[in-house]
């Protein structure tokens, strides 16, 4: 029994320190929608019936303790939907001094010290072109109709079934997708590729006329729309859909 009532006090304990945020935004024609999620667990993509993005975010900053910092902002051109987590001041002002390199070399900081619990569900509507960024979220869908492409740092990308072009692309995250039709490119610096699907020997690119089994390009199944799979150090899955 006091196991019992210690689990349901925790149980409390952490729905208390939960924040619920959802943001809605409609969609433009020939908008494509980017979302730049910087600190995430989970961000996972729905379809929905109306032609607008909606954000359902729940939030856990260092149990609590920062997340009225947190909101999502948006930013709109002719060309782009833009929405992105935006933190305020919080991180700066309880900075450990930990910091990364960008792309562009420059240092910013992270919060790398701080326990930051974010899980996002994104609704969008078919046929959109989709651009997701993030260094530690990972990205799943059971069903993807429309162009996406992903930007992570260490999130892995699960799709289970899709209908469009995909760029996906993880430093360290794994990819892992059910391949019906593709025009096929999968490489990885480190990591390994692995399959269920029969490829020739053509399939593996050369190098000094030497096998390269980490990059593959394959046309499958007469499939026309590019998949593009690039990892540097993680592994690869390549499913028979």
């Amino acid at each position: 029994m006091k196991h019992l009532i210690i689990m349901a006090l925790l149980s409390v304990m952490t729905l208390n320190a939960q924040k619920q945020v959802e943001i809605k935004a409609p969609i433009s024609k020939g908008q494509e929608v980017f979302v730049n999620f910087k600190f995430a667990q989970d961000i996972k993509i729905q379809h929905g019936n109306t032609n607008e993005i909606i954000v359902r975010a729940t939030v856990n900053i260092d149990d609590g303790e920062g997340n009225d910092k947190y909101s999502i902002k948006t930013e709109k051109s002719s060309s782009q939907l833009k929405l992105y987590s935006d933190f305020g001041d919080y991180f700066k002002n309880r900075s450990r001094n930990v910091y990364y390199s960008n792309k562009d070399g420059k240092k910013e900081n992270c919060n790398c010290c701080h326990n930051t619990d974010i899980n996002y569900i994104v609704i969008v509507p078919r046929n959109i072109k989709l651009k997701i960024k993030s260094i530690s979220g990972s990205v799943f869908t059971n069903v993807y109709d429309g162009d996406l492409v992903t930007d992570l740092i260490s999130g892995d990308v699960t799709i289970k079934k899709y209908n469009g072009e995909l760029r996906l692309k993880t430093i360290s995250g794994v990819l892992d997708i059910v391949v019906n039709k593709a025009k096929l490119n999968a490489k990885s610096v480190t990591g390994t590729i692995y399959s269920d699907m029969d490829f020739d020997k053509s399939d593996f690119s050369k190098y000094n006329n030497k096998k390269i089994h980490n990059h593959i390009s394959k046309q499958v199944n007469g499939g026309t729309l590019l998949l593009t799979m690039e990892t540097v150090s993680g592994n690869i899955y390549i499913r028979k859909g």
